[in-house]
């Protein structure tokens, strides 16, 4: 249950000055981590809250998800989804890179092969995305040091990126979830902004939000404790912690009440 300092703050960004922009992360902030990437889902009372504040705000998921799964995910019509950290969008803008799709997908399956044959067991852990390739060991974690060492040394048109029990290989690409959400408080004019994560992708999400404040966006961050898993950098920038993907749901329902729908 959300503290009464916490509600505060949720009802006085609903009272800011508007365009708001409501931007959140998926896994782990609206939807439960799940044990496999394939079994989470978001719960129907968060999509539901996210249909009502699209009517009054703008309402965006940022994600490490390809963008066709994030929309299956998501099938909030009102909803902006970026996808693949900032590199997929269903907006345009010329701050977010493009990616040439036939030349990745071959480098990705190099990767992968690289991979389960450096580690077997790998395979059973693996998520291919549209323009990325995630192997999880959250089942597994004694495989982390045999995955970090079968992923060193990358081509140069790919990077690494860290997750909550995952490593991600994607584009090298000046993508992000930073530059998603200024491209977002671009496009739309904001006035204010709703910030929800709880993953170490989602730190630079923060500190856009932060760097945006000197223009006279107002900001709040929220993010959303996950243990151990947690990153301290999220504790360190949000304004206010949320103890679970229940409390994201709750202060989602505060805004929403507070700006009448």
């Amino acid at each position: 249950m959300l503290s009464l300092a916490a509600i505060e703050q949720f009802r006085t960004i609903a009272a800011s000055r508007r365009p708001l922009l409501i931007a959140t992360d998926l896994d782990g902030t609206l939807s439960p981590i799940a044990a496999h990437a394939a079994e989470a889902r978001v719960p129907a009372p968060a999509l539901a809250v996210l249909d009502r504040l699209a009517q009054v705000a703008r309402v965006a998921v940022i994600t490490g998800r390809d963008l066709n799964t994030a929309r299956r995910l998501v099938p909030c019509e009102g909803v902006v989804v970026i996808g693949s950290h900032g590199l997929e969008t269903t907006f345009e803008s010329d701050l977010l890179p493009g990616v040439d799709r036939v030349r990745l997908g071959a480098a990705l399956e190099r990767v992968e092969q690289k991979v389960v044959s450096a580690v077997p067991s790998a395979y059973l852990h693996v998520e291919r995305k549209a323009i990325s390739t995630a192997f999880h060991f959250r089942q597994t974690p004694e495989l982390e040091h045999q995955l970090r060492k079968a992923l060193e040394n990358l081509p140069e048109e790919l990077r690494l990126r860290e997750g909550r029990m995952v490593l991600e290989v994607l584009p090298n690409a000046q993508g992000g979830k930073d530059l998603a959400l200024t491209a977002l408080a671009r496009a739309f004019k904001v006035k204010s902004i709703l910030a929800m994560g709880d993953d170490r992708t989602d730190i630079a999400m923060f500190r856009a939000g932060l760097a945006l404040e000197p223009e006279g966006i107002q900001v709040l961050l929220a993010g959303v404790a996950g243990g151990s898993e947690t990153p301290p950098e999220i504790a360190e920038l949000s304004h206010v912690l949320l103890r679970s993907t229940d409390e994201a749901l709750e202060a989602l329902e505060t805004v929403a009440r507070a700006m009448g729908v």
